[in-house]
């Protein structure tokens, strides 16, 4: 049998007649219990917040200076390298020249101008000609900013422009005494001859004032 509990509950009262109704506030985990409001401004405390400290920043920005300044530095090559390394080149190159003229029993020679070099060949018609199809003895250009600004050869006649000056190279090895300059503002490099007919390269002082 069913039975059927019919409860009578109060009826509440209208809006507007002056009851006030409030809504349970949540309790914050860990407060129930102990009847604490979550969103009491007494019992509130916000959980701390990561962040960087003002050494931690200092430290990051000390760090990205000195790999700019890497770069900076890797990216722009001395200036000094360019011009010793062109004049290493031609002391190599001059090196070279001399063995091949010993082995050829032919004489070579080097025609140096400001902007660059080209080796050549005396042919049966006593002229010299370009060595055509060598890829190591051919016309080299320098670098811009880097020119050749001097050139003293013993027994050379003076430099002019129709007649660049030229170094020769005897079947026999021997070499005139010489220096070829190279120049980039206030760097100097000098290719020199040395005894017993070696050729270096070498750090260049700078001329005195006057």
């Amino acid at each position: 049998m069913n039975f059927l509990v019919l409860l009578k509950l109060p009826h509440p009262p209208a809006r507007g007649e002056g009851t006030l109704v409030v809504n349970p506030l949540p309790l914050r985990e860990g407060a129930r219990g102990r009847g604490e409001n979550y969103n009491s401004p007494h019992s509130y405390r916000p959980e701390s917040c990561g962040g960087f400290t003002l050494i931690e920043i200092i430290v990051v920005m000390l760090i990205i200076g000195i790999v700019l300044s890497v770069i900076s530095v890797n990216l722009s090559p001395d200036r000094e390298s360019a011009v010793r390394e062109e004049a290493q080149r031609l002391a190599l190159l001059l090196q070279t020249a001399q063995q091949e003229a010993i082995l050829q029993g032919k004489v070579l020679a080097v025609t140096l101008e400001r902007e660059g070099y080209a080796f050549q060949i005396l042919n049966e018609k006593l002229e010299f000609k370009p060595l055509d199809g060598d890829e190591v003895l051919r016309v080299r250009l320098l670098p811009p900013g880097i020119v050749i600004s001097g050139v003293d050869i013993e027994g050379a006649p003076e430099n002019n422009d129709k007649d660049p000056p030229r170094l020769i190279l005897l079947p026999t090895g021997e070499l005139p005494a010489f220096t070829i300059t190279f120049s980039r503002d206030k760097i100097r490099w000098q290719v020199k001859s040395e005894i017993a007919g070696k050729i270096a390269a070498r750090s260049a002082p700078l001329p005195e004032r006057t």
